[in-house]
């Protein structure tokens, strides 16, 4: 499995003369049965700092964003599956 670090985004909320409020880091991943769909993640500033001297510490965030979308995958996949009609 592998999560490859493509882009750095950094986005100005409060206009372009302002420090930056937060990042989005754009990737690809591969080697995963759950394939996730590549969009960029947000990331606070802070994550972003804490985080951009370690190729590792920026692909931890992209993995626990991938975690959580999985997880609200399952949820609503079940409350659906749960809605359904079985024959009889």
């Amino acid at each position: 499995m592998r999560i490859t670090i493509t882009g750095v985004n950094f986005r100005y909320e409060n206009g372009y003369d302002q420090d930056y409020t937060g990042v989005q880091l754009s990737y690809i991943s591969s080697g995963f049965q759950f394939s996730p769909n590549g969009e960029p993640i947000s990331i606070t500033k802070e994550e972003y700092e804490t985080n951009r001297q370690s190729k590792d510490g920026l692909k931890f965030l992209v993995a626990d964003k991938i975690l959580s979308d999985a997880d609200e995958f399952i949820t609503n996949l079940t409350t659906y599956k749960n809605s359904l009609k079985q024959a009889e």
